[in-house]
């Protein structure tokens, strides 16, 4: 489980927000894990690497992923396999209302024409499973081997790649504050990401509170996944050893549906970038900080605490949004 490839070229850098801070009370740090790594950066290189170390170890040469023209975790399996001399298959549907002209040439989807990527498109009403299933038999019988990526790269190896990101964060905030966090805010889609960080947090036996802000499911569907991904992670890693999780999953700043921008999200998104120029996206961060501001609005967080932002990427997204900013 701790056999990796290396795509991540050194740690993400922690920042305080002192401008951020000064406006809503509490410390605010930033987790800056859109930084580094090929193809734009973000969350996903830390799942990938177990992934597609499992995937080299089982001798596969071809990586099949589902997603969208936006795609974040497509976007940087593509440049991934490109870093490794691995080919990938991006297998799409329109999973988010097009939002402007250019909304599918632009972002993610003008970053991946950059690298040549392979997309296949299927219609709206199809299965990704039943689909990518099918291109990966195509695949293999032509003497290739493929490999499926899990949806977000949420399971158990992507998710460990959090556990080495809570650590990270444990000694990273220790040298700036002598102590750990309150609070970890992160958006949650696939899951994978926020079980990573509770486990790390709660294997550490720290006091810290993990709160994730979805950004897909908008009801008990995201925290059952984030459940049932943290309990596999710790039985893993610490088994028959009893670990207390500390954690919440808010489902009520989805807005209309995944990557529908919503005000709240862009005022966030404005907000960070003229006081600390930061730049979230409206599909994740900008959901997640829009809870994190909202939150603290209403004393759920206290001014005297200290907080950690999970950046998970999408920079490209902004680009792809750009008629929200007019």
């Amino acid at each position: 489980m701790n056999n990796k490839v290396k795509l991540l070229n050194r740690q993400s850098s922690l920042e305080f927000l002192p401008n951020l801070s000064n406006k809503l009370g509490p410390k605010i740090y930033i987790k800056r894990d859109d930084e580094g790594g090929r193809g734009g950066g973000g969350n996903k290189l830390r799942k990938y690497e177990r992934i597609i170390a499992d995937a080299i170890h089982k001798k596969a040469d071809t990586l099949i992923i589902a997603g969208h023209f936006q795609s974040n975790a497509a976007r940087e399996l593509v440049g991934a396999a490109c870093q490794l001399g691995l080919k990938s298959i991006v297998v799409c549907k329109s999973m988010i209302p097009e939002q402007n002209p250019t909304f599918n040439q632009n972002g993610n989807a003008l970053l991946m024409k950059l690298m040549n990527a392979h997309i296949i498109t299927i219609d709206a009403e199809d299965d990704f499973q039943i689909e990518m299933n099918k291109i990966a038999n195509n695949v293999n019988k032509k003497g290739n081997k493929a490999y499926l990526i899990p949806f977000g790269g949420s399971n158990l190896l992507g998710s460990l790649g959090y556990l080495d990101c809570a650590n990270e964060i444990i000694e990273q905030f220790q040298e700036k504050e002598e102590k750990t966090p309150d609070y970890i805010v992160t958006p949650t889609g696939s899951g994978g990401t926020m079980a990573g960080l509770i486990a790390g947090f709660a294997i550490a036996q720290t006091s810290t509170k993990v709160i994730g802000f979805s950004v897909l499911h908008k009801d008990q569907t995201i925290e059952n996944i984030v459940n049932k991904l943290t309990n596999e992670i710790i039985e893993n890693v610490k088994p028959k050893i009893d670990i207390i999780t500390d954690f919440e999953v808010n489902t009520k700043f989805v807005g209309k549906g995944y990557g529908i921008p919503t005000e709240n999200g862009n005022n966030a998104i404005k907000m960070l970038a003229e006081l600390e120029g930061v730049f979230l996206c409206p599909v994740y961060t900008g959901k997640a900080m829009a809870g994190l501001v909202q939150y603290i609005k209403e004393n759920k967080i206290k001014k005297d605490e200290t907080i950690v932002f999970i950046h998970t990427g999408g920079m490209p997204l902004v680009h792809a949004y750009y008629n929200l900013y007019d």
